[in-house]
């Protein structure tokens, strides 16, 4: 179905995922170079195929483990603090943050605010 329409579906999801902003035409085209073609999409999509094998793994790791060193889960719109509160149970010093007027993609959207969370972060 995506296939020969890469860049439309490239396009409509870099809109979505910016609230309607959109990117600079230059990250647009290496989306559109990256994810071309079926192995393209074959490999862009199995991090989706893979969900249940990773939430079994995911969750068999934290039968006997806990997240011990400093968390952060950043949100945005659609999803907001869901990263958080799956985090929350297992995390010992877990950190949450949402980006306002943000959408999903939140390295293109709003760098600026993510860079503004990750050195205080990194830097303790």
């Amino acid at each position: 179905m995506l296939e020969g329409n890469e860049a439309r579906y490239l396009d409509w999801f870099l809109d979505t995922g910016t609230l309607g902003d959109g990117v600079r035409p230059a990250v647009r085209d290496a989306f559109v170079r990256a994810y071309t073609g079926r192995e393209a999409l074959r490999c862009a999509f199995s991090y989706y195929r893979a969900l249940p094998v990773s939430a079994t793994q995911i969750e068999r790791a934290f039968d006997t483990a806990r997240l011990t060193v400093p968390t952060m889960a950043v949100g945005s719109h659609p999803v907001g603090a869901a990263l958080e509160r799956q985090l929350r149970p297992f995390a010992d010093d877990l950190t949450g943050h949402l980006v306002e007027d943000c959408g999903h993609i939140i390295p293109l959207h709003r760098p600026d605010a993510l860079l503004a969370l990750l050195h205080p972060f990194l830097k303790d």
